[in-house]
């Protein structure tokens, strides 16, 4: 029998104990980012009859985070925000409004194995496209997603993954210097002091190479204004149709205990016409019940997201849309994309003040581009971009909203380190 010679068996002997050690040693990660934005809206039309009129404002958006590993198993997150304005027009038109809270959106500890991932504290949580769980803290726009929340995330079966979940995120910031009692959750006035509460499942699975789909069950227990448990159950499909053509379809049903239920349909089938070029056909569509639990995000507009007035459950709480859309996505360079939607809203129950059931035509038109990267540091980038929407009001607005062309105009600088 053939032996190693003594110099290679230390040289491995070295190697393997050096890599142990490299395995052991915790590690300490740290960064942010900073977001500038100037905001323009003006005449959103909304179903009482009212429009959001012109408001113009800034927002200066600041994150710190940190990572720590002190095993290769398990880290620790956590990660400080804090964002101000300034506005010129709108309720608010008073100059520099304050310095805000600085609260803590991201706190939790993640445990990692082979068979399951455990994941317990404040973190953001997105499953498919954002059109059931995305944002856990709406009432503050895009300063914090976070859910007070526990998931875990079994792996033991091939090709699949399970998720259960479960959060309780209170409407008010626990974890917040100098706080101003701002309620995340809900658009009530006095402001809500509760907390919304659900959980569910979500099994995602890639079995099928050209055909990977996604199911769930999902349970919202707590919400302020409505007492009835809200259950959801739906699949996600995301076939390979042909080599240039690609689609996501997904399908949910809700129901409470009042006996009402609603369901959902989001369809898109993207066509690439060119490297660089993308077409997509697509239908979104919610019924007149429709609650979108977790999903009160701007979704298919910046703008239309304050069409949903306080008698519809507040800003951005989607329901009653049938939405047939065209998308085209166009990346003129590796730093430069631009991506329009043109579509036209409907509403399924014409329950609006002009008794008609078109909401309107929408127009979105948003330029994307990176202006340089690596300027201190090997991985900061300086990012930003320009996003246009106009929204021509219908029949299910009063006469004076439809003479008024909604707007909104939103530029931003990013710089992430």
């Amino acid at each position: 029998m053939k032996t190693l010679p003594l110099a290679v068996i230390s040289a491995t002997i070295i190697t393997a104990t050096t890599t142990v050690s490299a395995q052991q040693q915790p590690e300490f990660k740290w960064g942010g980012d900073i977001r500038l934005r100037t905001v323009y809206i003006d005449d959103v039309p909304m179903a009482n009859g009212t429009s959001y009129d012109e408001s113009s404002f800034q927002r200066y958006r600041t994150r710190l985070w940190t990572e720590f590993h002190p095993s290769e198993n398990l880290f620790l997150n956590a990660r400080f925000i804090n964002e101000f304005r300034t506005q010129q027009t709108g309720d608010r038109a008073n100059g520099w409004e304050r310095y805000d809270e600085t609260v803590i959106d991201n706190l939790f500890i993640d445990y990692q194995n082979d068979l399951f991932d455990l994941r317990i504290g404040r973190q953001d949580m997105t499953y498919g496209t954002g059109k059931l769980i995305l944002d856990g803290t709406p009432m503050d726009g895009s300063r914090s997603i976070y859910f007070d929340a526990i998931k875990v995330t079994y792996k033991g079966f091939e090709n699949t993954t399970v998720d259960l979940f479960a959060m309780y995120t209170k409407a008010e910031n626990e974890l917040a210097l100098n706080s101003e009692n701002r309620n995340l959750v809900w658009n009530t006035n006095p402001a809500y002091d509760g907390a919304e509460a659900g959980g569910g499942v979500y099994i995602k699975n890639s079995s099928i190479d050209d055909l990977p789909w996604e199911s769930y069950w999902i349970l919202k227990t707590q919400e302020d204004g409505l007492s009835d448990d809200t259950h959801t159950a739906g699949a996600r499909l995301m076939p390979k149709i042909a080599e240039n053509i690609t689609g996501n379809l997904e399908f949910a049903y809700q129901s409470d205990t009042e006996d009402l239920d609603g369901f959902m349909i989001d369809a898109l089938a993207t066509f690439s016409l060119a490297e660089k070029t993308k077409l997509g056909l697509g239908w979104y569509y919610l019924s007149s019940d429709w609650n979108p639990i977790f999903s009160r995000w701007p979704q298919y507009s910046e703008a239309y997201v304050y069409g949903f007035s306080p008698a519809d459950g507040g800003v951005g709480r989607w329901s009653n849309m049938n939405l047939p859309h065209i998308d085209v996505s166009v990346s003129l360079t590796e730093k430069l994309k631009m991506d329009f939607l043109l579509g036209y809203m409907f509403a399924p129950e014409n329950n609006g003040v002009g008794g008609g059931h078109n909401r309107g035509l929408l127009f979105t038109w948003k330029n994307t581009f990176t202006l340089a990267e690596g300027l201190i540091s090997e991985k900061d980038k300086l990012t930003g971009h320009l996003l246009v929407e106009m929204i021509d009001p219908g029949d299910y607005y009063n006469g004076t909203q439809q003479d008024e062309l909604a707007g909104f105009l939103r530029s931003e600088i990013s710089y992430s380190f």
